[in-house]
Order: C-alpha cells, then sequence, then structure tokens
C-alpha cells in the first residue's frame, strides 16, 4: 500500500467506495424503516373498517346467546353465568379467527362482568410461542374475573360504559403509556335484546406494539448513524482531497515555471544560432574597413560612418539579447493598464502623424488594475505600435483599447491597425526570435514583447481583423484583486 512519511495510505477509490457503501447502507436502512412504517400506517387506516367488520359479527352473535340467557332483568346462578361465559367465548373465538390480531369479547349487564373474552392468536393455532411473545391475561380485580388484557383494560371498561350510556357504536384510537407503550384501536357497541340493553361487545387490535417502536427507532438510529458516518468521512475525504488539490496547484506552478525555463532555452538555443549569423555581418563589414585602413587607404568620413552604423547594429543586437533574457526579472506591482496604454498611444503619435496615421483610444472606464512593471509593458505596447505604423499606408487608423472579461477575472488590451493583415506563412512564426519581414529588422521585438507578457501570467495572442484588412494584437493579464473599498487594487 502506498505510504508517505513512514505513513500507510489508503487509495483515493477505496475511501470514495467507503463512504458510498456506508450512504448506500444508509439509505437501504432507512428505507426498510420507512417501509415498515408505511406497512403499519396502512394497517392504521385499515383498522377501522376491520373492526367494523369485526364487532358487526360479534354484536349479533353475542345477541343471539344473550337472547336465550334467560329473562331479564333476572339474576340467574352461578352455574348459568358460567354457561354464559362458555357460550359467548365459543363465539367470540370462531368470529374473531377469521381476523388476523384482532381481540374482543363481551360486557354482561346481568353479571356486571366481562365475559366471553377471546383472541386468536398464536397459541390458539397450537404452535410454539416463546413466552414472551404469548399475552398473559390476567383477571380485572372488582369485575369477577373478567380475564382482560391487563394494559387495555381500563380503557376497555370506559369506552363499553360509554356505549352503554350513550347507546352508540364508538370508536376511538388511543395511545396508551407505561413500561411498554402501545397503541390500540377499540370499537365498542350495546348488545340490545327486546329493546333492552344487556351489554356490549367490544373489539381491539393492537396499532403498534412496544417491538415494532424499538424496532423502528433502531431503524433511524442506523440509517443516521450510517449516514452521519458517511458524512464524517466525507469531510475527511474533502480535506485530504482539498490537501491534494493543493499539492497539484503548487506542482503545477512549479511545472509551468520550468516550462517557461525550457521554453526559454529552447528559444536562446534558436538566439545561439541566430547570433552567429547577425553578428557576423557587421563583423565583416567591419573586418573589411579594418583591412582597407592596414593597407594604407586613407580613413575618411564614409568608411568611418560606416564602421560606426555596423557597431551600432551589433549593440543593438547585444541589447535586445539582454533584454530577450531579463524578460521575467521584473518585480511585478499593482498598477493601472490603462495609463501605459494612453502612455504608449501618446508616444506613437509622432511617427504616426508623419504618416497622416490617425491614433484612436479607447478604454474601458475606472482603473484596469493588473500586477505589472510598466516599463516592461510600455515596452511591449511601443513595439507593437511601432510595427503597426510601419506596416501601414499614409492615411490608416491605428486604435488602442482596453476592456475587462469578468468571467475569466482578466483585462485585455488591444492594438489594431489597418495594414495588410498577417499572411499565413508570417502568423506562425510571428513570436519566433530572428524572424523578421523587416530589411533592417532583426527580429527580436515581438519575441521579446511576447516574453515580457509570459512574465506578466499573462498571453499574447495576434490575429486578422475580422471587420477588414488589419492585424489584432491582444494581451490578456490578469485582474488584480479589488481592494476593501471595492476597487481593484
Amino acid at each position: 500500500m502506498p505510504s508517505v512519511g513512514g505513513r500507510f495510505r489508503i487509495p483515493l477509490g477505496v475511501q470514495v467506495g467507503v463512504v458510498a457503501a456506508l450512504f448506500v447502507a444508509a439509505l437501504a436502512a432507512l428505507w426498510a424503516t420507512g417501509a415498515s412504517v408505511v406497512a403499519r400506517e396502512r394497517r392504521r387506516s385499515e383498522a377501522k373498517g376491520l373492526l367494523d367488520r369485526a364487532g358487526r359479527e360479534l354484536t349479533a352473535r353475542g345477541q343471539e346467546v344473550m337472547a336465550h340467557a334467560g329473562e331479564f332483568p333476572d339474576f340467574p346462578e352461578d352455574r348459568s353465568r358460567a354457561a354464559l361465559d362458555r357460550d359467548l367465548t365459543a363465539k367470540a373465538t370462531t368470529t374473531l379467527a377469521g381476523y388476523k390480531d384482532i381481540e374482543g369479547g363481551y360486557l354482561v349487564l346481568r353479571y356486571k362482568s366481562f365475559l366471553g373474552t377471546a383472541r386468536v392468536g398464536p397459541e390458539r393455532a397450537g404452535r410454539d410461542v416463546p413466552k414472551k411473545k404469548r399475552w398473559a391475561y390476567r383477571p380485572l380485580q372488582g369485575q369477577g374475573g373478567s380475564n382482560l388484557p391487563p394494559l387495555e383494560a381500563d380503557l376497555i371498561d370506559i369506552q363499553v360504559d360509554a356505549a352503554i350510556r350513550r347507546k352508540q357504536v364508538l370508536f376511538s384510537v388511543e395511545e396508551l403509556g407505561g413500561e411498554r407503550p402501545v397503541t390500540v384501536a377499540i370499537r365498542t357497541a350495546p348488545v340490545v335484546v327486546n329493546g333492552h340493553v344487556v351489554g356490549a361487545s367490544w373489539v381491539m387490535t393492537r396499532l403498534v406494539d412496544p417491538l415494532f417502536v424499538y424496532r423502528s427507532l433502531q431503524g433511524y438510529r442506523l440509517a443516521t448513524g450510517l449516514a452521519l458516518g458517511g458524512v464524517a468521512l466525507s469531510f475527511v475525504l474533502t480535506a485530504g482531497l482539498a490537501r491534494t488539490v493543493r499539492r497539484q496547484a503548487v506542482e503545477r506552478d512549479r511545472l509551468q515555471t520550468d516550462l517557461r525555463r525550457s521554453e526559454r532555452l529552447a528559444a536562446l538555443g534558436k538566439l545561439l544560432a541566430g547570433v552567429a549569423h547577425e553578428v557576423r555581418n557587421p563583423l565583416a563589414g567591419i573586418r573589411s574597413t579594418a583591412q582597407l585602413w592596414q593597407r594604407g587607404f586613407e580613413v575618411d568620413a564614409e568608411s568611418l560612418d560606416g564602421l560606426v552604423h555596423e557597431v551600432d547594429r551589433l549593440e543593438e543586437i547585444v541589447s535586445r539579447l539582454l533584454q530577450f533574457s531579463r524578460a521575467d526579472a521584473q518585480d511585478l506591482a499593482p498598477g493601472d493598464l490603462n495609463a501605459v496604454v494612453a502612455e504608449a498611444a501618446r508616444l506613437a503619435s509622432g511617427p504616426a502623424e508623419a504618416k497622416r496615421i490617425r491614433v484612436e483610444l479607447e478604454l474601458e472606464p475606472g482603473p484596469l488594475s493588473v500586477a505589472m512593471a510598466p516599463p516592461a509593458l510600455l515596452q511591449v505596447f511601443r513595439n507593437l505600435t511601432t510595427n503597426a505604423v510601419q506596416a501601414m499606408s499614409p492615411g490608416g487608423t491605428l486604435r488602442l483599447t482596453t476592456r475587462t472579461d469578468p468571467p475569466r477575472r482578466t483585462v485585455l488590451a488591444s492594438v489594431i491597425d489597418s495594414g495588410p493583415g498577417l499572411g499565413p506563412e508570417t502568423a506562425g512564426h510571428l513570436f519566433e526570435p530572428f524572424f523578421t519581414t523587416k530589411a533592417e529588422g532583426t527580429g527580436l521585438g515581438l519575441a521579446i514583447a511576447r516574453e515580457i507578457v509570459l512574465a506578466h501570467r499573462g498571453d499574447l495572442h495576434a490575429d486578422n481583423r475580422a471587420d477588414g484588412p488589419g492585424a489584432v494584437f491582444t494581451l490578456r493579464l490578469p485582474a488584480a484583486p479589488a481592494d476593501g473599498n471595492g476597487e481593484r487594487s
């Protein structure tokens, strides 16, 4: 496994897989819990219909039994009470056999007792059910051994009494507390024989038992725990990715610096070949003049001027080479690009007027702040304007513009001329050292200009105008961040 600094590092793919697995597990747990809750709610909505059907059947069968139990309000012996309890239990058991998880029974006013309590469950079906899942009824004190479920006994007593007093069917859903809270739905109805209320029937179902509530809570806790674990690991993964991105940004900057250095070395290699050619011509002129003087020819003004001219050519070449090598040695500080462009237009106005060329200036309002070395950028614009003036015929137009590009957070400055434009064979070699279309040019001006722009972390692009003949040279420089007053600094 890869390690850094002696510490093992979990691969990124494994980290992402673990986070994804946690979220999938959380969704699965949440879905399963939600499905059980939906099933519970469906059961709640169906409870009234089930209890109505079961209650009607239970009331009808109990009415038959009580109608044959004797005249009311006579009070038969206990053995008649026991027989009535057996008959009612048999009827209740038969009736509730067709309904799942519903129990019920009767209150007989003659005995003021709950009789015929029945529930069809696992025990009655003859299954082997653990003791903790069996329903253990105990006699309700004061009711003569009613055998009601202990937790719901008081609720059944209250609802049955209300149904008898009101002489109407009642339905209720109640939350019962205690050590094992439970939600129950109960239906009670009076039993009428010969126009007299002789008792009441009750049917009940448990909508939520304590075990379901506990499992639901456990499901939600599991889903929440897994989701929180996934979120925590996501934060850890995000922090790791942020560190990786920072490292990659530093590495990218280093690679860009190395790439620029490599490009510089490659350009310098071309320079060496160009220097050998460019320096040889003035040196040949100097050597021939010196040989003539050595042979005794008189030193006249013409030969002396030629010698000085060739020396000046050598000095210009060396000077341009020094500018090329020092193009990235400037200290950059925030400055107004509009001011530099305006100064370049002013300096170009003299040569332009001599050729009857009109200079136009279109600056975006407000200062355009970029990190720059003003003298270096001014040299770039002077080189571009000089080339443009030399390329245009009298009566042309030279336009300098600036504008911002907010989405890219950059500032653009363009030098646009109305000259012949760039030919296909020229466009591909414009910024190569010693490439020139001028008879007296050195071919270093645009190469140096591009190096200066690159040192400003920008780009210099050349193209033909789309609205007519002429060329467009565009500088794209990163905008300096705004200061606290909302202005660019």
